[in-house]
């Protein structure tokens, strides 16, 4: 799906969102891949944007030097040992200092420039080491024993942004390694965070098509049907049964990922939560307006019959719809006739008629009439016959309708009829 390009819509579109992620906090985790991409620039200046917005940040980075703590599923020799820790400790540094740099460029805007962002790190990571795994000392790669939630908060309502290398520092005065991915998803959850975006190679997670998922739930996510992302995808899930309210998975290549993802409500990448943003449900008085806003298009075409204000006022016990965020993204309705059932107006908004939106629809429409004990649920229409073949429906005659459809049906019209037993 791409970002509408009238500038005024859709500053009007994500308004609600301005808003909405003011004086929130998201933890930001930064990749190898990403601080060496040509986007990084890119990246960081849509980083500044949120912050001048109002968005509390906190940035978690990998290092970009040639020594990388990996997920701590360790095997084999460590990574970060007592005659390397001192190149380790350089490269999160230097990559730290590189990463500020970009931050403190002057921004393009005399809006931005105005924000006079201030970055700080420090000893916000109390660690431990990883010990003895498999029989192997992993000497100087260590997990969190703490966060200083307390001090991270502090230095948010100081309005400065935060960022954090892959250390961690001990009582004992050592310093250890600490796998990146984990360390945000750690941090997120210590600080209550409300987002927790991960900058991946791709548009989020794709399906057995090569086609974007938009959406997973925490319980229905197998992180190992995806183990290129195995590791990330479970601390995205441990983040949101933690608290963190959404995680979301952004192309680190794709130029406005993360203001398409946040700004837009199709967003651009993969979104993990804990239950679905999509709502299947009875639609109540305070939908008709949205209906009528989905369902216009459909009958200026001619594809839809029309139905007036009043007309669906005094059928809104018959309509189902699906929304997403507020926004009513397809409808439904169901008519029992006899032992008949007219699945009608269904419809599904342009944007996201790859989300099998009609589908579920149509499922509670099916599941009502069977719950009404309707032998049979049958269709008119003038232009969507091949999907409801796929669906199970057959193509039918008039005579085969119910005494009372029969007598209203418009041959000028001329609409197809496909019925479904619901045995």
């Amino acid at each position: 799906m791409s970002v509408d390009h009238n500038p005024l819509r859709w500053f009007r579109t994500a308004s609600p969102y301005i808003y909405a992620h003011r004086n929130k906090t998201f933890v930001i985790y930064l990749g190898a891949g990403a601080l060496s991409s040509d986007s990084l620039p890119n990246i960081v200046q849509d980083i500044t944007l949120l912050h001048a917005l109002g968005v509390r940040l906190i940035l978690v980075h990998e290092n970009s030097g040639s020594i990388v703590v990996g997920p701590q599923e360790p095997e084999g020799l460590p990574s970060v040992t007592r005659d390397n820790l001192s190149d380790f400790i350089g490269d999160a540094a230097a990559t730290s200092q590189r990463l500020i740099a970009h931050l403190s460029a002057s921004p393009a805007t005399d809006f931005l420039r105005s924000s006079e962002m201030v970055t700080l790190s420090g000893n916000f990571v109390r660690a431990q080491p990883l010990g003895i795994v498999n029989g192997v000392d992993q000497q100087h790669i260590g997990k969190v024993r703490k966060i200083n939630s307390a001090a991270l908060t502090k230095a948010l309502e100081d309005q400065a942004l935060v960022v954090l290398s892959p250390l961690g520092f001990s009582l004992t005065g050592d310093v250890f390694g600490i796998d990146a991915i984990t360390l945000a998803r750690e941090v997120a959850t210590a600080v209550e965070a409300d987002k927790l975006i991960y900058y991946l190679d791709q548009s989020g997670i794709n399906n057995q098509d090569q086609q974007r998922i938009s959406e997973l739930t925490t319980n229905t996510l197998d992180p190992s049907s995806w183990p290129e992302h195995r590791a990330l995808l479970i601390e995205a899930r441990l983040a949101i049964e933690a608290g963190v309210s959404r995680c979301h998975l952004i192309n680190q290549k794709q130029d406005g990922a993360l203001l398409q993802e946040l700004f837009t409500r199709e967003g651009c990448g993969t979104q993990i939560v804990g239950e679905s943003s999509y709502q299947l449900r009875q639609a109540v008085a305070q939908d008709i307006s949205g209906i009528l806003t989905l369902i216009t298009p459909q009958e200026e075409a001619g594809t839809l019959k029309k139905r007036s204000r009043e007309l669906i006022e005094s059928e809104i016990d018959h309509f189902v719809v699906m929304t997403l965020e507020g926004l009513i993204i397809a409808c439904g309705a169901l008519y029992p006739f006899d032992q008949f059932g007219e699945i009608a107006c269904l419809t599904t908004h342009p944007d996201y008629r790859d989300m099998n939106c009609g589908e579920r629809v149509l499922q509670m429409l099916i599941e009502r009439a069977r719950s009404l004990e309707l032998e049979k649920a049958f269709i008119l229409t003038t232009q969507t016959a091949h999907w409801f073949i796929e669906r199970g429906f057959e193509a039918a005659t008039v005579e085969a309708l119910p005494v009372a459809k029969k007598s209203v049906y418009n041959p000028q019209r001329n609409a197809q009829i496909y019925i479904r037993t619901l045995a």
